[in-house]
C-alpha cells in the first residue's frame, strides 16, 4: 500500500472507501466542506452506506443544523462514529446519524453544551447574533429530543458524558 503523504491524499483514500471525517471545529467552512463530501459520495452511489467519523470538540450550531440538514437529507444512510471529546452542538450531528448506525467509540466524551462565543462588532450585532443563535439552540434541543426519544437532561450540560452513558440517553444506538 503506497504512503499517503498528504492530507488531501488521505481524504480522497477514504472517499473512495465512502468515509467522511470531520476533525476540527464545526464552523461553517468545516460544515461546508463535509457536506459537500457527503453530497458526493450520495450523488456517486445512493444505495451504499456512507460514515461520517467526528472528532470535532465544538462548534457553531448554524453550522451544526446546515450539517444536519445535508446528512437527513441525503437519502442514503449515514452511519456516524463519535471518537475523542465531541461538545457544543457536535453530539447533535453524531445524533443526526441513522437510526441503528450511530456508534460512540468507548473512549468518546460527549458535552452537549450551550455555550459557545458570540461574536460582534457592535452590541445591537451581538444581540441579533445572541438571538439567532438562542433560536438555532432550541431547534438542536427539539431535534436532539426527536433523534434521542426524550430530551437529554440538563445535567448533562455540566459534566462529560461516556460513551456508554450516550447509549443509554440515545445519543448513539451503541459503543465499541
Amino acid at each position: 500500500m503506497p504512503v499517503l503523504s498528504t492530507p488531501s491524499e488521505l481524504a480522497d483514500r477514504l472517499l473512495g472507501e465512502r468515509i467522511v471525517v470531520l476533525a476540527r471545529e464545526l464552523d461553517d467552512d468545516a460544515a461546508a466542506e463535509t457536506s459537500a463530501r457527503l453530497l458526493l459520495l450520495a450523488a456517486e452511489d445512493a444505495r451504499r452506506d456512507i460514515t461520517l467519523h467526528v472528532l470535532s470538540p465544538g462548534g457553531s450550531p448554524v453550522a451544526a443544523l446546515a450539517l444536519h440538514d445535508t446528512i437527513r437529507g441525503l437519502g442514503t444512510d449515514v452511519a456516524t462514529v463519535a471518537a475523542g471529546s465531541l461538545a457544543g452542538p457536535v453530539p447533535f450531528v453524531v445524533a443526526s446519524g441513522t437510526p441503528g448506525k450511530r456508534l460512540a467509540r468507548p473512549h468518546a466524551a460527549f458535552r452537549p453544551t450551550d455555550d459557545g462565543p458570540v461574536r460582534g462588532s457592535h452590541p445591537g450585532d451581538v444581540r441579533v447574533r445572541a438571538d439567532h443563535l438562542a433560536a438555532r439552540r432550541a431547534e438542536i434541543a427539539a431535534l436532539t429530543e426527536a433523534y434521542c426519544g426524550a430530551a437529554l437532561p440538563e445535567s448533562v450540560r455540566d459534566r462529560w458524558v461516556s460513551a456508554t452513558e450516550a447509549v443509554t440517553l440515545g445519543i448513539v444506538d451503541r459503543n465499541g
